[in-house]
């Protein structure tokens, strides 16, 4: 079958539902439809246990439990990028390990990998949350049509599900010694269960090291310093509402990755460096920020 001579129009062949099978023109053959992606979950996830909260009623625990393909796929993504953000700050660790001990024309090249280590891992923390929060609201479309009796079914799943979890760990408990350092579940974002509003989105917190603020000058001393660092990290700075200029480096999502970052920055000379917490680009106090994320 070909179009009429003459006619450069795109043509398509539908199936009974609508849902287009082939296409062609009458300057190419037939060829299949652009399909998304089948989505395809690593064996080693399939049943890996996680503990991801979708709203205040609704805990996932294990792959299976994803109602919405979609929604799958972002959380596999936001897991990818966790792995990477572990990678890539590590990778930031050493090089910063390597800059310490090189010869002077060898530094400048080092600052640069730093630099862009600290930048790319800086985007990949900014992402994350932006992930997890699109993988409830794609889950919460499901749930927020559901009835009071599919939720509770789910629930009963759960219970069920997280019972045979600690049955597991009991009889492991018996049988060897727990490493008390290795977690059993992947903690992605977790939230108390009975205080998150079913409608309420998730707050992304950030935590960053302050090295100077200043209104008016920065004093030579400091700008050197400034200066100093920004060799080996990324510096930014902005405004207070009362016009004092705040220098701060990293985008960090847990209190434990701030300390460690406050710990490196005190050794690389700027010994009054602390961590403070801003929450959606709204500085907040680090203790809010801890509560917030369930780090008390």
């Amino acid at each position: 079958m070909h179009a009429a001579e003459g006619n450069s129009a795109n043509l398509s062949i539908p199936d009974s539902s609508g849902k287009i099978l082939l296409s062609y023109s009458d300057t190419t053959q037939i060829v299949p439809a652009v399909t998304a992606p089948i989505l395809i979950i690593p064996d080693e996830l399939t049943d890996k246990k996680i503990d991801f909260q979708i709203n205040s009623e609704i805990v996932y625990l294990n792959f299976r439990h994803f109602r919405n393909d979609e929604a799958k796929r972002t959380f596999l993504l936001a897991l990818q990028k966790e792995q990477k953000s572990k990678k890539v700050g590590a990778l930031a660790d050493s090089l910063r390990k390597v800059y310490a001990g090189s010869v002077e024309d060898k530094k400048d090249d080092i600052s640069k990998k730093i630099i862009a280590s600290e930048q790319e891992l800086m985007n990949l923390n900014n992402e994350i949350p932006e992930f997890y929060e699109k993988t409830r609201q794609l889950e919460n479309k499901f749930w927020g049509n559901a009835s009071k009796e599919e939720i509770a079914k789910f629930q009963d799943i759960i219970k069920v599900y997280r019972d045979s979890i600690q049955q597991k760990k009991m009889q492991n408990n018996q049988t060897s010694v727990i490493d008390k350092n290795k977690p059993d579940t992947i903690d992605f974002y977790p939230t108390e269960q009975k205080t998150v509003p079913k409608s309420e989105n998730i707050k992304t917190i950030v935590y960053k090291i302050q090295i100077g603020a200043y209104k008016g000058k920065v004093p030579d001393s400091a700008a050197k310093l400034i200066k100093k660092l920004s060799v080996i990290r990324k510096i930014d700075n902005s405004k207070d509402e009362k016009g004092v200029m705040i220098y701060t480096t990293g985008s960090l999502k847990s209190y434990q990755e701030a300390i460690t970052m406050l710990n490196q920055v005190k050794q690389e000379g700027v010994k009054n460096a602390q961590i403070t917490a801003h929450q959606n680009g709204k500085k907040i106090t680090v203790d809010e920020a801890r509560k917030i994320n369930n780090e008390l």
